[in-house]
């Protein structure tokens, strides 16, 4: 096993030029989740934060209470406005990274890529959605099939007197016989 000092070793990952990745595309029926990957990987840092815990209960009182008494760096002036809660800022072109500028032909490649990309995903949809509505249509010609099929198997007895149907009509279960008929 990996110590926790050596970071996991990730194979190189190589990017083969003008191929789209539809691996995260969700495809599948919907609600349908492909990868949980992220969550897998949330659970190992949580595992590994655990591992961490258990290291740190083993050390001694007395740095534990050295480490409470340490204090940050408190400043002891109070702001004019009297906001204590808000931070100083800094400009924002010094937090800012600046963006490297990129060439007409990088951009048109890109732009490419993407047209490729969403076109290819479109396809793709409209692909699912096409099974999708033949599924259905399936689906409801078996029905009709079925209700055919049993309208034409269905035992049917004429009744010619009017008295009959009038005694029918008042038991429950006969006036159910009757609507079915």
């Amino acid at each position: 096993m990996n110590s926790n000092s050596e970071p996991r070793w990730v194979p190189k990952q190589e990017k083969a030029p003008g191929v789209v990745d539809f691996r995260c595309l969700a495809t599948g029926p919907k609600g349908y989740k492909e990868s949980k990957r992220r969550r897998e990987e949330e659970e190992e840092v949580l595992d590994n934060d655990d591992v961490g815990m258990m290291e740190e209960e083993n050390t001694p009182m007395e740095e534990v209470q050295a480490a409470k008494r340490q204090k940050s760096d408190e400043t002891n002036w109070r702001p004019v406005s009297g906001k204590v809660w808000k931070e100083a800022r800094s400009k924002a072109s010094l937090v800012m990274k600046p963006k490297l500028p990129t060439s007409w032909e990088q951009k048109m490649e890109e732009k490419a890529m993407k047209k490729m990309f969403v076109e290819r995903k479109r396809e793709a949809v409209a692909e699912i959605k096409a099974k999708r509505k033949a599924v259905a249509q399936q689906k409801r010609q078996a029905l009709e099939r079925k209700k055919i099929n049993r309208e034409k198997s269905a035992v049917v007895q004429t009744i010619s007197k009017t008295s009959t149907i009038k005694k029918m009509m008042k038991d429950k279960k006969q006036r159910k016989l009757l609507k079915t008929a």
